[in-house]
């Protein structure tokens, strides 16, 4: 959801190979406004508005589009931070092979106190070992839980209501 406006980027950038030059990279930022201008449309999704904006910001202020730093970036926004580059990072791509989870842990430290929030990266790596473990590269037991969370907190009771 948070990189919804991805779906406005060309291929030739979003799928690149390497690292992008200063003038694709200023393309790809833009993925932040039009994830906005897409989710504004809808009531349901505007709840997710402030990560759509803020998932680039960066604890010294140097993330963007707002440059905002420190406690001023939401914790809902911070946690979610940590969480999107660990996935980014473990994950395979068109552009790249996944990382294994000790590399990734390795980066996420080294970006303690300038792109992460320190206190929270210290929480985060107490608990997400386990998790990545359970979940990491499984997508099938991973959508079978989530199908069982969603049925039991969202159709569960449901049956008297009108849609």
């Amino acid at each position: 959801m948070h990189d919804v406006g991805k779906i406005g980027i060309p291929d030739e950038i979003l799928l690149k190979l390497g690292k992008l030059n200063d003038e694709e990279f200023e393309i790809m930022k833009t993925h932040v406004e039009q994830g906005r201008e897409i989710i504004q449309r809808s009531a349901w999704l505007r709840d997710a508005m402030e990560v759509v904006l803020s998932h680039h910001e960066k604890i010294t202020g140097e993330g963007y589009p707002g440059g905002q730093a420190g406690e001023g970036i939401p914790i809902t926004i911070r946690i979610f931070c940590i969480a999107d580059v660990i996935d980014a990072l473990t994950s395979k791509r068109p552009y790249k092979e996944a990382w294994s989870f000790e590399a990734a842990m390795e980066t996420l430290e080294e970006g303690s106190g300038s792109h992460f929030d320190p206190q929270l990266l210290h929480a985060f790596s107490k608990v997400v070992k386990p998790l990545y473990d359970k979940y990491g590269g499984k997508e099938e037991i991973f959508q079978k839980e989530l199908r069982e969370i969603i049925k039991k907190y969202f159709h569960e009771g449901m049956h008297g209501l009108e849609y």
